[in-house]
């Protein structure tokens, strides 16, 4: 699956099957980073105390990731 997450002047976030993928084109130059989209969530989910976020990030897994 490939999705547009967001998109805005220079950047652009998506997701390329199970890759969350950032990248930068500006002024100056570019860079692209490719992390496992579900390490990344699972680490957000940590970084973020209480347990409502958890709910929330496990449902876009579930809904992007399968």
């Amino acid at each position: 699956m490939e999705k547009d997450l967001f998109v805005k002047g220079e950047i652009a976030v998506r997701l390329d099957g199970d890759k969350l993928v950032i990248e930068y084109n500006g002024k100056g130059g570019g860079a692209n980073v490719n992390v496992n989209a579900s390490y990344f969530l699972d680490l957000l989910a940590e970084a973020i105390p209480g347990e409502v976020d958890d709910a929330v990030i496990n449902m876009l897994k579930a809904a992007f990731l399968g």
